[in-house]
């Protein structure tokens, strides 16, 4: 009986406080009707229909009660039920929903609802402020890239091509016993050229800015299957059209971390990217057939998961990441097709 009665309480404890106070004052009218009636009853000696008029005041007092509790508690709890609509929605990641003012409301709880508008505002600002931050930091991350990638296609590249070809003027002029030296100083320069090109192009790839993303993710592609064995295909919907810089950056760095990823932790053999251009959006996918994970675990392991996310967001993108343990991976991007000057333009006020 006692666990009954600690199994009763602990639900009703629960309960919102709506129903609480709904419970407590309907409680305290049938009480009041109950014996008030009784008393009354009993000082007249009129206890004939004593059974039938308690409950007959027990009823209609309670039902009057719930009624007009039910209503003025309504009225009151409203603000609140506001405030949790409005906390729901900036759980969700809508964080420009406001809290609206409720006609009746009371003055504590207008309070507290203009507290928490602020609040929002105020998060919003510092998210404004840590975008913008993320932003230039981004820009400032790619500028040298492009200066380095310059650098070593400029000198190291240069002269190892040189070098190439005085090796092999030399070559032949040779004796015979210095061919078998000769041969190894050739391909070891050319392996070293090979190398700078290739990191020279994954710090900032020409044709990106040349022809587009569609060529740029192609030539990842390409660059995967040669130096992973990974089976890397490239799927291209709509009209072929340019993008502006900003996006057509965070889209190609995206496909370039997601692919590092697949390569190095999914155990993966193959591989798709597809690009789907729009009406208003132009939307990235990912897909392998690794083994996947769990996603909630992969957040603080380095899988460059937030930095994805990061530059979907400062492109006015949407990410999602579908994973599971044994199913893959898939990742979708959704970009709007905002004007290409509108984006160039902010581009230029952020630098």
């Amino acid at each position: 009986m006692s666990r009954f009665a600690h199994d009763l309480v602990r639900q009703l404890s629960h309960l919102p406080i709506f129903y609480k106070v709904l419970a407590a004052n309907s409680l305290i009218v049938v009480a009041g009707a109950v014996v008030g009636t009784t008393l009354t009853l009993l000082s007249t000696g009129n206890t004939e229909h004593l059974p039938e008029l308690v409950a007959l005041f027990a009823i209609s007092g309670t039902l009057l009660s719930v009624l007009i509790n039910w209503i003025v508690l309504r009225a009151a709890f409203r603000p609140i039920d506001v405030l949790e609509q409005t906390a729901d929605e900036v759980r969700r990641g809508n964080f420009h929903v406001r809290a609206p003012s409720v006609p009746l409301s009371d003055p504590d709880l207008d309070n507290l609802t203009a507290t928490f508008n602020a609040m929002l505002d105020t998060l919003v600002g510092y998210q404004e402020r840590l975008r913008e931050l993320s932003q230039r930091v981004l820009t400032a991350q790619e500028e040298e890239r492009r200066r380095i990638a310059r650098e070593l296609h400029d000198d190291p590249a240069q002269s190892l091509t040189v070098l190439l070809v005085l090796l092999k003027m030399l070559q032949d002029r040779q004796q015979p016993t210095d061919g078998a030296l000769l041969r190894e100083l050739i391909d070891l320069t050319s392996a070293t050229l090979e190398s700078i090109r290739a990191i020279a192009q994954e710090l900032r790839p020409p044709v990106l800015d040349d022809l587009g993303l569609a060529a740029a993710l192609e030539g990842l592609a390409a660059q995967y299957r040669q130096r992973f064995g990974l089976t890397v295909q490239v799927q291209v919907r709509g009209q072929r059209q340019r993008l502006a810089p900003d996006v057509e950056l965070a889209l190609y760095r995206i496909a370039q971390e997601a692919l590092t990823n697949v390569a190095k932790h999914a155990s993966a053999t193959r591989a798709t990217i597809e690009l789907a251009f729009g009406e208003e959006t132009v939307t990235l996918r990912i897909e392998d057939d690794g083994h996947g994970f769990e996603p909630r675990e992969a957040l603080g392991r380095g899988l460059g998961l937030f930095g994805m996310r990061e530059r979907a967001q400062l492109v006015h993108g949407t990410f999602e990441l579908r994973a599971a343990p044994g199913k893959g991976t898939r990742i979708e991007v959704r970009v709007p097709l905002e004007p290409v000057a509108t984006l160039l333009q902010s581009g230029k006020e952020r630098r």
